[in-house]
């Protein structure tokens, strides 16, 4: 995992722009369904039960088994709670780094998911007897997470992975005004780089133009570059935003028998990141003073660099399904989903400040660079079963399959934020050899002790889409209270717990340059062991739902 991750911050550094790559094209595609409270209590195994708008987005059949027509709102609340420390590497008895345990939560207030159905009963006794017309809004992802680690480090440090990437660029073209100054990608360095060397956090080194080293570090009598002393270090990452569908359904009722819907759904989705890196003296009287080039002098206190990064996005697909129920207590589901074409526009940016005794350093930050771009999302297929008992209980099964390594990125031209001639054919590469099918499975259980009362849970299984299996599967556990009275009302609440799996997290690399005759293009160097950092995260979910049937 430690490779990976530092492959693609390098891709990012050869682009000179911006970093598109599987991961983004894996993150934005993937589904977390929400819906109703009703469907998230039940794990959203709804492909074959329908009759709830918040099965809709699963199943266009699901709104034509109700016989009435419905309004609904839903609210909610997310906590998230995530526990992040350093890995031990193998040999070793302590982590490398970000050593200490630290717990981070955020919480986000939302509104899952509204809407309502329209049925019209056509009067007959068979054939066609009824079809709906839906118009809803079901949430298909939440971004919300935080976490931050810290920690004491003495072998390496962020400043020193910042001079290895800028090491082969002169100085001049790091510290011109223009940050397109050479007009090649592939020789411009990269935009974290060039604002680490505007704000002090790393110098060029005397009579080696081109060459580099950290606030932190020192050049031992040997030449050699080193941490001057032991760090305190911080890293974190915020997210928000959501990803959602405004779906405009139709579907049709045979004979109560045969259930036949069609969606036509819109993607809008909006995803936000900061992440920072922090370092400090873990005892500032071990850092020598520095001597500078006005000949003031001052010790090294600190060093901050913080990226901002924003996506918006928008699509739209088409989805059909069916329902059939060959004996009364059994419901038999299916649906697929076209592939969504995603338009995206991304924006991000870059802050860096440095801290030193007896001087004042302003921060200073890269201009918002902003790119489009198109990703083609893949086709989703479900499979589900529902069996009733009577009036007293159902119990429903869903499978979902998902082939991430069908997505690809594409440009688009004639728009100020394309990428020009770019075909992404490297990131699209990736995407063959870096994902793979992701299959889901989703339990649900309703019963009902009293005719107004229904008691629900439900489970999730969601398989990685991730080929080589280094990211684990997410588990969802869900409970439940539905109320229906004599009348039109009815009100539903759910609590779900996501349990996400392990992510493994590589803050900094250190980089070298394996053709002296090309200085720009660098690999990571697998002789210097930086920091990992392991996250475990759980999701409180906390859902409402408010309907009137009429």
């Amino acid at each position: 995992m430690k490779k990976i991750i530092g492959i693609f911050f390098l891709l990012g550094m050869s682009l000179g722009l911006s970093a598109q790559d599987w991961q983004d094209a894996y993150l934005f595609s993937e589904n977390n369904y929400i819906g109703t409270a009703r469907s998230a209590a039940m794990g959203n195994a709804m492909t074959a039960l329908g009759g709830d708008p918040g099965s809709l987005g699963i199943n266009p059949a699901g709104s034509s088994v109700a016989s009435y027509s419905q309004f609904y709102i839903s609210s909610g609340l997310s906590i998230s709670t995530a526990y992040a420390s350093g890995t031990v590497p193998s040999g070793s008895s302590e982590p490398t780094g970000f050593g200490d345990e630290v717990k981070s939560s955020r919480t986000r207030f939302k509104m899952p998911s509204f809407g309502y159905t329209m049925n019209f009963d056509t009067g007959r006794r068979s054939g066609l007897k009824r079809m709906s017309l839906g118009f809803v809004f079901n949430t298909t992802n939440d971004y919300t997470h935080r976490f931050n680690a810290s920690g004491v480090n003495s072998h390496d440090s962020f400043g020193a992975s910042l001079a290895s990437s800028a090491d082969g660029y002169l100085t001049n073209v790091m510290a011109n005004e223009d940050w397109y100054a050479t007009g090649d990608a592939s020789k411009m360095p990269a935009w974290i780089d060039m604002v680490g060397y505007r704000a002090g956090l790393i110098s060029g080194v005397t009579g080696a133009d081109g060459a580099y080293i950290a606030l932190s570090e020192v050049i031992d009598e040997n030449g050699q570059f080193r941490i001057a002393a032991p760090l305190y270090q911080e890293y974190g990452r915020q997210t928000r935003g959501y990803k959602g569908d405004f779906i405009m359904n139709w579907s049709a009722n045979w004979s109560d028998k045969f259930f036949l819907g069609i969606n036509v759904g819109i993607v809008n989705s909006s995803y936000g990141m900061v992440e920072y890196w922090k370092e400090q003296p873990n005892n500032p009287s071990d850092f020598e003073p520095i001597e500078f080039s006005d000949g003031t002098t001052g010790r090294f206190a600190g060093m901050t660099m913080k990226r901002d990064y924003s996506m918006e996005g928008n699509g739209i697909y088409a989805k059909l399904g069916a329902i059939w129920l060959p004996i009364p207590s059994l419901r038999l589901g299916a649906a697929i989903q076209t592939p969504t074409a995603f338009n995206v526009i991304e924006k991000y940016s870059y802050t860096g400040q440095s801290e030193i005794t007896g001087q004042y350093r302003g921060a200073v930050s890269s201009p918002e660079d902003t790119w489009g771009y198109r990703i083609r999302q893949p086709f989703r297929y479900n499979l589900g079963a529902a069996f009733a008992l009577g009036k007293l209980a159902l119990l429903s099964a869903d499978y979902e399959y998902v082939n991430y390594s069908q997505s690809a990125f594409k440009n688009y031209s004639g728009d100020e934020y394309d990428f020009g001639d770019y075909d992404f054919s490297t990131q699209n590469e990736n995407i063959r050899n870096y994902l793979g099918a992701s299959r889901s499975v989703r339990l649900g259980l309703e019963f009902k002790p009293l005719p107004a009362i229904a008691v629900r849970t439900g489970y999730i299984w969601q398989g990685s889409g991730v080929a080589d299996g280094s990211e684990g599967a997410k588990k969802t556990v869900s409970f439940g209270l539905g109320y229906s009275s004599s009348g039109s009302f009815y009100a539903d609440f759910a609590l779900r717990f996501r349990f996400m799996p392990t992510e493994f997290i590589v803050p900094y690399s250190y980089y070298y340059a394996p053709d002296e005759t090309n200085p720009y293009y660098k690999v990571i160097d697998d002789g210097i062991l930086t920091p990992e950092i392991a996250v475990d995260s759980t999701i409180a979910d906390a859902f409402l739902t408010f309907g009137w049937r009429f």
